[in-house]
């Protein structure tokens, strides 16, 4: 482990987030799982789940995944977690560090943030995308693995909001997934894995 690397406990409330929005309908999805948890399952999970963040200016940790996750906790009630410190730029003012986020592929690039003040102060601040959402939606029901290609599903609802009318996945769910479906496998997934229940519709056309 690198020198600056360690396990803290943080007050949700505290993490600053780094990125703009999340999906809400995903957050709600989360609650739903860590609800149906038992107390001890709930134990487990946080112990066995820190959340990734850097420790910067104002003695502030900046959380770089898990935004869904961390909201829906702090909305279930969840005081503390587990964060896993993967760097100390703490010695860095506010534009430095930014930059320093920036460079290393840290801050979400999904509504081009141009400064730190730019990102929400809290978790609780985070917007709604529904893009987002559908996106999960979309790759919870074709069975996709989760894509570990930093920020894959910001590229996904970025391309998707180019091309859908952002209310249809509120009006008609079912045909908002097919269109989605269908634009993603036609740029992002030509070859679906076998995990991907839509592998036998992109086969048979």
């Amino acid at each position: 482990m690198d020198a600056a690397e360690k396990t803290v406990t943080v007050k949700l409330a505290e993490l600053r987030p780094t990125q703009r929005a999340v999906g809400y309908e995903e957050v709600r999805a989360k609650r739903s799982k860590w609800r149906a948890l038992s107390a001890e399952g709930k134990l487990d999970f946080l112990a066995s789940h820190p959340f990734p963040a850097v420790y910067g200016p104002n003695a502030q940790y900046f959380v770089v995944d898990g935004h869904h996750m961390a909201l829906a906790l702090l909305q279930e009630g969840v005081d503390t977690v587990s964060v896993r410190q993967i760097e100390d730029l703490s010695n860095l003012d506010a534009n430095e560090f930014f930059v320093t986020l920036q460079k290393r592929g840290l801050i979400c690039f999904s509504g081009a943030p141009q400064t730190l003040s730019e990102l929400p102060r809290a978790l609780q601040d985070l917007a709604d995308d529904p893009f987002r959402s559908l996106v999960a939606r979309l790759r919870r029901n074709c069975g996709c693995p989760k894509d570990y290609t930093p920020y894959a599903e910001f590229r996904w609802a970025d391309f998707l909001r180019t091309h859908l009318n952002p209310d249809l996945h509120r009006s008609d769910p079912a045909l908002a997934i097919k269109a989605a479906n269908k634009l993603i496998r036609e740029v992002w997934c030509k070859d679906p894995c076998d995990a991907c229940r839509c592998a036998e519709e992109v086969v048979g056309g």
